[in-house]
């Protein structure tokens, strides 16, 4: 679960969607992401970092340049551990939903302890 909760976390952001679009057919520096998307190091060292825990980035040391490109590897794990989780999903989505505890227990927020009103709230 964790490894699909960081590939959401990767793929959830505009920035890191980008530097995942920059690299693809070539390896970058910091400097050339920064340049790109106008983003100062710190944001784009952060950024690489949490793709690189979802591993589809990776890099290597160039003498004391470090270079960035698209983890294959990690890519490639990306269809089944994605599919398989919607599938998930999807199967109790077009199952009847199991009902909540308030239709056979009418006060259930007050046996846990919650105001009714927060039960009954709607957003």
């Amino acid at each position: 679960m964790e490894r699909l909760v960081n590939l959401y976390k990767a793929l959830g952001d505009t920035n890191r969607l980008n530097i995942l679009q920059m690299l693809s057919g070539q390896e970058l520096s910091v400097c050339e992401i920064m340049q790109g998307l106008n983003l100062s190091q710190p944001a784009v060292s952060h950024h690489l970092k949490i793709l690189r825990q979802a591993d589809l980035v990776e890099s290597v040391k160039h003498g004391k340049l470090v270079l960035y490109t698209l983890n294959t590897c990690g890519l490639k794990q990306i269809y089944p551990l994605v599919d398989s989780h919607l599938e998930g999903l999807l199967r109790f989505a077009t199952s009847d939903p199991k009902p909540s505890a308030l239709r056979e227990t009418p006060n259930y927020c007050e046996l846990m302890g919650l105001k009714k009103s927060i039960c009954e709230k709607d957003e």
